[in-house]
């Protein structure tokens, strides 16, 4: 039990000058290079996580600690500004962090589609957030720090899409909650694609690492991915030359209100084990896609719930895929991400086999 929940709030406030000795959210901007004039909100939580979300970049969430311990990787890019973003070159500004929403107008490959072209992943990611809000709520007994915000994907004679996010971190419980509502806004139906691309680094990736998933069927997204099946779930050391590989996990149980994946490792000795879990719903989130880079200074997984495959939007239409939004009709989605330690990673690795 975390320490904080042996005294109820009101004697918490006793010990205490402000509530933000345990739980607090301060905006801020960044002030260096392609980062300049990036707005941020750090988020802290007591007993939780600490996230850095980046009111600028989708409402995403940046670099995220459990314990010290950074678990999400950090590309070389930074949080560039999205002025500086160009959907040719989406990744010269793909800054990793712990949550880099893909979407809405395409997902995967870029694809042109009844004549409009779309990059790689889409622009939600690169979209500044509206009427941002940050506050410390009660909420069950216990101070949580919330972030929301609305991000506006829309462009002339094009769709008009809202995303509303909120996100939450709570006292005493080291998860972050992301939920969103997708509200098409036009007078046109509108496609609505969405991914979240969960980056884990060291040392939540390193040599000994488990990834346990739900009951699935896993398959190569490709020939080469398809032939090293067999290795999909292992994490040796960073390796020179090496070619990412991209999973899908096709989830048995096709009617689950609740599916999580997990990355663990039982051997992080100064915390004895540190994991990820990610969890989510498959009625809203369908399809689990698994990015597997262990480069040096490329060594990462991306742990990516969706409503879409990867191939781009114009193969979901071919398909007949394509998610749909009518006019005014609004859609829900979201993640949990939940950092254990010590015993608790022990216990998820023994409990997956």
């Amino acid at each position: 039990m975390n320490e904080h929940a042996e005294h109820d709030l009101v004697e918490l406030r006793r010990r205490i000058g402000d509530v933000s000795q345990l739980v607090s959210t301060k905006a801020a901007r960044l002030s260096d290079g392609s980062e300049d004039g990036v707005r941020v909100i750090d988020a802290r939580a007591a007993g939780g996580l600490s996230a850095m979300i980046l009111a600028d970049r989708g409402l995403d969430l940046g670099a995220v600690w459990a314990a010290g311990h950074q678990v999400s990787w950090q590309s070389t890019t930074g949080a560039v500004h999205p002025a500086y973003f160009s959907e040719s070159t989406w990744l010269r500004s793909f800054h990793g962090g712990l949550l880099t929403t893909c979407g809405l107008q395409n997902v995967g490959l870029p694809s042109t589609d009844q004549g409009t072209p779309h990059g790689l992943h889409g622009r939600i990611s690169n979209i500044a957030a509206r009427n941002v809000v940050h506050r410390v709520v009660e909420q069950d007994g216990r101070l949580v720090a919330e972030v929301s915000g609305d991000l506006r994907e829309t462009d002339v004679f094009g769709s008009d899409l809202l995303l509303r996010r909120r996100i939450t971190l709570p006292m005493g419980e080291p998860v972050v909650h992301v939920e969103d509502e997708v509200v098409n806004q036009g007078f046109a139906p509108a496609a609505v694609l969405i991914l979240y691309h969960v980056n884990l680094g060291y040392p939540v990736v390193a040599d000994g690492a488990r990834l346990i998933g739900p009951a699935a069927q896993v398959v190569g997204r490709d020939e080469r991915a398809q032939g090293a099946i067999g290795d999909h779930a292992s994490f040796p050391p960073p390796e020179d030359g090496f070619a990412e590989y991209v999973y899908e996990h096709r989830l048995r149980d096709g009617d689950a209100s609740e599916a999580s994946i997990s990355l663990a490792n039982p051997s992080f000795a100064p915390t004895g084990g540190i994991a990820v879990t990610v969890t989510w719903d498959p009625r809203q989130l369908p399809r689990l896609w698994q990015w597997r880079m262990l480069g040096p200074g490329m060594y990462l997984t991306g742990l990516e719930p969706a409503n879409c495959g990867l191939a781009g939007r114009a193969a979901e239409r071919e398909a007949g895929t394509l998610p749909m939004l009518q006019p005014g009709e609004a859609r829900r989605f979201g993640i949990s991400v939940r950092v254990s330690l010590g015993e608790e990673v022990q216990a998820l690795v023994a409990a997956g086999g």
